[in-house]
Formats: C-alpha cells, structure tokens, sequence
C-alpha cells in the first residue's frame, strides 16, 4: 500500500512538472520608438519607418508578404512615442524623418539606428524593446 501511494505521488508531482513547464509561449517583440532632439525634448509628428536591414534580398525572392508584416511605419504620438508589433525576430532599420518649420525655411531632422529584436518564451511578460532614436 505504501509503494502505491508513493507511486501516485511520483505520478502527480511529474504530472505537475510537465504542465507548468508547458505553460510558457513564444512572446512576439513589441518595439517602442522614442524620438527626440539632440537637446532630449520628445518630438511629436516625426514619422519612423522599422524596416528588415536584409529587405534588398528579401524582396527579390520572396512574395512580399513578409515584407508588408516586418516593414512598419507610423507617427509618433504627442510623448514623442510610437509601437511596432512584430511577428518574428529581426534586426531592424530605424529610419526617422522630422520636419521642424521655422520662420524662413523648413528644417529636416532626420536619424537612423540599427536595433535588434527577438521572439523570447516565456510565462507572462511582455516582450518590449525600447528604443531611443536622437534627430540632428
């Protein structure tokens, strides 16, 4: 009787052990792009562009299916912010265009950076990746 018991103990703990175990899921990346100037005031309105540095040879093979998903672009917010949602990992171009009116002129303020982001497993967390981009 002893060794029955202790068997469905075995049983029970192992079983525990493999279902916590599997619990955790592929996060997907999600990026957060902060832009600002040189002087470190957040610029609202800047559009920024994450694309696939290996875009050139992607494209020439591909359908583009992947392209449209890992090439993103949008307008940060009035934090200077925008986030990108990504499927997959990838080492990312950030292209980052401002344009800055003045009194005679109008100004462009570009910057770029190279960033990578990874798909992690993991149980309950966010996968974020914060990024800060500095215009000249």
């Amino acid at each position: 009787m002893k060794h029955t018991q202790s068997y469905i103990l075995i049983i029970l703990f192992a079983s525990f052990l493999v279902f916590t175990a599997c619990s955790k899921k592929d996060r997907d990346p999600i990026l957060i792009v902060s832009v600002k100037d040189v002087s470190g005031t957040p610029l609202e309105g800047a559009t920024v562009r994450a694309w696939p540095t290996d875009q050139l040879e992607i494209d020439s093979t591909s359908s583009g299916v992947v392209d449209s998903i890992m090439d993103q672009k949008g307008i940060t917010d009035a934090l200077g912010e925008i986030t990108f949602n990504f499927p997959a990992s990838a080492v990312l171009d950030l292209d980052v265009a401002y344009s800055l009116a003045t009194d005679t002129t109008p100004v462009l303020l570009e910057g770029h950076k190279v960033v990578k982001i990874e798909v992690i497993r993991q149980k309950d967390e966010e996968n974020v990746f914060n990024e800060t981009v500095y215009l000249e």
